[in-house]
């Protein structure tokens, strides 16, 4: 169907939330590769992953989706300058983007969440407000190209919302 890149944090993610995304993607016909701040191994409790590539490589325009996957080390990323300059490259090619948990900060620090519906943990709605965006505590939110998720418990939801903005900007390609 197409390619994603999936975007963890070098210290620490949600790796059920990993696997979820990459199986459900893979069932689906997406090529992924995993993008992180640094080169090498990255070793979680029981879990261990070689990203494909470091984030600083990484060209959101090779991609139809880009997503940021949840955990507390996406602190590591809220101010990064490659994470925003993808996220940025995301939403100016069109693109389909996601993010979930503390990951949603980085859209909101990268300025694409100003003006449009997000969600996210409680505790980063001030952040996420301030940065301009409509907050909402659904679980789901989505604006144009861009899906966020307040928790995991909203994962199929999140899910089916990215698939299916994929799927209309595959459909409006073809019709053009």
């Amino acid at each position: 169907m197409g390619r994603a890149l999936l975007v963890v944090p070098s210290l620490g993610f949600s790796v059920t939330q990993y696997r979820r995304v990459r199986e459900l993607l893979e069932k689906e016909g997406f090529q992924a590769q995993v993008a992180a701040p640094r080169s090498g191994e990255i070793r979680l409790t029981g879990f261990s992953l070689k990203p494909d590539l470091e984030l600083g490589q990484a060209k959101a325009g090779d991609y139809d989706l880009v997503i940021f996957i949840a955990g507390r080390g996406n602190r590591e990323l809220w101010n990064s300058q490659e994470a925003h300059r993808v996220v940025r490259e995301a939403v100016a090619t069109g693109k389909v983007i996601g993010a979930s948990g503390a990951a949603v900060a980085i859209l909101a620090n990268a300025g694409v969440l100003q003006g449009r519906r997000a969600t996210g943990p409680l505790s980063l709605a001030v952040v996420l407000k301030d940065k301009g965006a409509q907050y909402t505590a659904e679980s789901v939110a989505a604006d144009e190209g861009i899906v966020t998720l307040r928790h995991s418990e909203g994962f199929d939801s999140f899910a089916r919302e990215l698939l299916q903005r994929v799927r209309g900007r595959e459909e409006v390609r073809k019709a053009a």
